[in-house]
């Protein structure tokens, strides 16, 4: 039997909890021939209601020394303050075409001193935004957040001594910041948290239920509990979202989506300790199909006779769930697999054709694909 690598599409480099909300400053400036720190010496409004701002460059961040101290013209749409400083890159080698000037607050000027310096990625860049995930500056506190939200789990994981740990509780306490936000404390909190803080979860349902309205961050705060709390943790979850039918969809996803990460991106417990709490799910066939592709990559193949179980008695409502099987069949190397997958074959033989002709389009290697965190807000019935 050939070879079947069953991995997800996501990168499995980057924060798995957090997503970058826009590109980074850092990003801009590979992108960017000049990156420069100004301030505003007039502001004209045109005919057509345009503004042309005339700035004078006080620093150049990167680019030609010479242009230090000339003045610039840049279009803006909206008049910007005639007072304070200004974040300008410009695009272009013969000409440069400058953007529209972002305002910055005083203490953005020592961040984007620094950027330039910085390694390309590792430990000790990482170590450089930590500080600033505290910045009055929103520019600053955002782009420091995105920079975690593209670090490996990894390079986060070395800053575990660096860590405020009273200033991180205070964070997920606070319930003014938002989701995505919340998700990358509840993954600190998993570095520099104590076993006491688990409790913490619980506070914060308690919270939810009596405002609808507020986002935990379900997978992440999972996810910490899981490493906060070890064994007796994951059996909590076991019994209150991954076995229990009556739960919201968003919390099972939650719930399957932190054990998953703590199967590729953890070490805190064995694998085959999660594969245990996934193959919960597979009682539950319209869940079935999110947990089949993590068994697969993790070579967990004690549910083959419930995965034939789940194709046998799929209806059309519940289809979606054949060509997972027959994927997780193809990649098993016991002969009893390939001994169902012949008989499912002859059962529903296009089934089984669709599944084996979609696998063509890797080459040969059928790719089971991860659903972004983000998909947790959607339902069974959407599904």
């Amino acid at each position: 039997m050939a070879t079947i690598c069953i991995c997800p599409i996501a990168s499995v480099q980057a924060c798995p909890f957090c997503s970058a909300l826009a590109p980074t400053i850092s990003d801009d400036l590979k992108g960017a021939s000049a990156a420069v720190i100004a301030r505003c010496e007039s502001v004209t409004e045109q005919p057509d209601g345009v503004y042309v701002c005339r700035l004078q460059i006080d620093e150049v961040i990167k680019g030609e020394p010479s242009l230090k101290d000339t003045s610039v013209e840049v279009d803006t749409i909206d008049k910007i303050s005639a007072t304070g400083s200004f974040w300008l890159l410009g695009y272009g080698q013969d000409s440069i075409d400058w953007v529209a000037p972002t305002a910055i607050s005083t203490s953005a000027v020592p961040y984007l001193r620094g950027l330039e310096g910085l390694a390309d990625q590792g430990p000790r860049r990482l170590e450089y935004f930590l500080r600033y995930l505290r910045d009055d500056s929103e520019l600053v506190s955002d782009d420091a957040y995105n920079e975690f939200a593209e670090a490996s789990m990894k390079d986060i994981a070395s800053l575990k001594a660096k860590l405020d740990r009273p200033w991180v509780l205070q964070q997920l306490r606070d319930t003014s910041i938002s989701r995505h936000r919340r998700r990358l404390f509840w993954t600190l909190l998993g570095h520099c948290g104590t076993a006491d803080d688990a409790q913490l979860f619980n506070e914060l349902l308690r919270v939810r239920a009596s405002d609808p309205m507020f986002d935990p961050g379900m997978d992440a705060a999972i996810a910490c509990l899981i490493t906060l709390g070890g064994e007796s943790a994951l059996a909590e979850i076991e019994k209150d979202y991954l076995a229990n039918p009556d739960v919201d969809y968003s919390d099972v996803f939650a719930a399957i989506s932190a054990v998953r990460v703590h199967g590729t991106d953890l070490s805190v417990l064995p694998r085959d300790r999660l594969a245990q709490s996934l193959r919960i799910v597979l009682r539950q066939p319209d869940l079935s199909d999110l947990v089949i592709p993590d068994l697969a990559r993790w070579e967990d193949w004690s549910a083959v006779d419930r995965v034939v179980e789940l194709f046998e008695s799929a209806t059309d409502e519940s289809s979606f769930i054949k060509p997972k099987a027959v994927q997780y069949l193809k990649a098993c190397p016991l002969p009893a697999a390939a001994t169902e997958l012949d008989r499912l074959r002859r059962l529903d033989p296009d089934a089984v054709r669709a599944a084996e002709e979609s696998m063509m389009f890797y080459s040969g290697l059928a790719t089971l694909p991860v659903p972004p965190p983000e998909e947790s807000a959607g339902t069974v019935e959407s599904r």
